[in-house]
């Protein structure tokens, strides 16, 4: 999940991690959706190894999923590699990201104010909507296909209807979630998604491994695709979604120092087990690979059970994964006033947290399951190439002067706008001039349309 903490409340007589932490944050959005994650580990107290756990929770989640059709659009080896260049380069760019910050403190949205302006931290409120609303639109979109699979096996083939209409019924169990200010109150329910996502994801290699071991290589396995491996980068970048905990952690650490070894080592660790499933998926599924490699497991009980698990998991995800948007959004439109005293105010805010989930609905229902993985490569290139690449190139440029340092600053802006537009090219073009193939479709249903 990609969280956004920025204020961490300190154990009585705690001392804080930084001298920049004794300035309040005055904006509600400031406090982040992982909230929950890290309130047993005050300001200051958590320890390395706590911290490595922390980002493996926040960068191993439900994006992994769609690496194998990543890895179809990249092809086998040259996706491999492209993992292993973007994993190093979003290294490098978040030890930038933290040396920038600790000279500055505060959350992204405060270096940001402080190096470039309020228009520069406006930007990046942007940009962190649209991340985090693309990620629960193409959540949706998974979870309507999960669901319509689902009815399929246990209904015999007899549908009541389509699978993209289940989003407007998953919507309502969402809603009335996402009123909720205090997210702290929910970590039982992240915990409980971070287990689903886990067991499905060993259940994935099982059976991606099984279906290797028995019948081989799927179809058409090719190792390296020219023509769509723009959008494998999207779709790879979109799966490094826990850059809004990077800072977070910093702050909670007891010794901030050991961060530089806790992050190098996360994404390690997060980089290996994306390109285990994505290789995996892809080889065992070939060019029949969906969008979801859940979509492609075989209809067994087992296989059933993971559907529904990984589709409550991104159910119960999707509020965390809103919540920076929601309050960036209520903070713009009420300001300061509050509806503890005032009904009305309460119940506007109410109904504006409840047009954000429906507008993310209403883009997944025109989207659809056909163009998941176009989707995904498009926020992965819009939003969080960004927040990954560009925005800590130029923070690290302000407050360093070391020329060398500036230099590669310089490259990294350069590699992120370059990559933001060609994968955009990539991606709508594609969208525009889908690629025609004769190759036979798999029937994900197991139904015959």
């Amino acid at each position: 999940m990609s969280q956004y903490l920025d204020k961490i409340e300190a154990k009585p007589g705690s001392q804080p991690a930084s001298i920049h932490n004794e300035k309040q944050i005055s904006d509600p959005y400031e406090a982040s959706l992982c909230e929950e994650q890290i309130e047993h580990a005050p300001q200051g107290t958590a320890s390395a190894s706590k911290a490595l756990f922390m980002l493996l929770k926040a960068f191993v989640g439900t994006g992994v999923i769609f690496l194998p059709k990543a890895f179809s659009n990249g092809g086998l080896i040259l996706s491999i590699v492209l993992m292993v260049i973007l994993g190093t380069i979003c290294l490098g760019s978040f030890q930038l990201l933290v040396a920038a910050q600790q000279r500055i403190g505060g959350s992204y949205g405060d270096v940001a104010h402080h190096l470039y302006g309020r228009y520069l931290k406006m930007l990046i409120n942007f940009f962190l909507c649209i991340s985090q609303m693309g990620f629960v639109a193409s959540y949706l979109i998974f979870i309507s296909e999960n669901i319509g699979i689902v009815v399929n096996t246990v209904n015999s083939c007899n549908a009541p209807f389509d699978a993209k209409y289940y989003t407007w019924i998953v919507i309502a169990a969402i809603i009335p979630v996402c009123w909720i200010r205090k997210i702290a109150r929910l970590s039982y329910i992240a915990i409980l998604a971070d287990v689903f996502i886990a067991f499905n994801l060993v259940c994935v290699l099982y059976f991606t491994s099984n279906q290797i071991s028995h019948n081989g290589f799927g179809e058409n396995v090719i190792l390296i695709n020219q023509k769509d491996f723009g959008l494998m980068i999207g779709t790879a970048t979109f799966s490094y979604e826990g850059i809004g905990m990077i800072l977070p952690i910093v702050e909670g650490m007891k010794h901030p120092e050991k961060f530089p070894r806790v992050v190098s080592a996360g994404i390690c660790i997060s980089t290996l087990v994306f390109m285990l499933i994505g290789a995996m998926g892809y080889s065992a599924y070939g060019n029949i690979t969906q969008a979801s490699v859940v979509s492609n497991l075989p209809r067994v009980p087992l296989s059933t059970t993971v559907q529904v698990l990984y589709s409550c998991a991104m159910i119960l995800t999707c509020p965390f994964m809103l919540y920076p948007a929601l309050e960036i959004i209520e903070r713009a439109i009420f300001g300061l006033r509050s509806g503890q005293a005032n009904l009305t105010v309460k119940w506007l805010k109410n109904f504006v947290r409840s047009l954000v989930p429906i507008v993310c609905t209403a883009v997944s229902f025109g989207v659809g399951s056909s163009n998941l993985d176009k989707f995904v490569s498009l926020v992965g290139c819009v939003a969080c190439v960004p927040l990954c690449f560009i925005f800590p190139g130029l923070f690290h440029y302000k407050v360093t002067k070391n020329k060398y340092l500036k230099a590669i600053d310089v490259l990294l802006v350069v590699w992120g706008l370059g990559i933001m537009i060609y994968t955009m090219y990539i991606t709508i073009n594609s969208w525009i001039h889908p690629a025609t193939s004769t190759t036979i479709v798999f029937d994900i249903d197991g139904c015959s349309s």
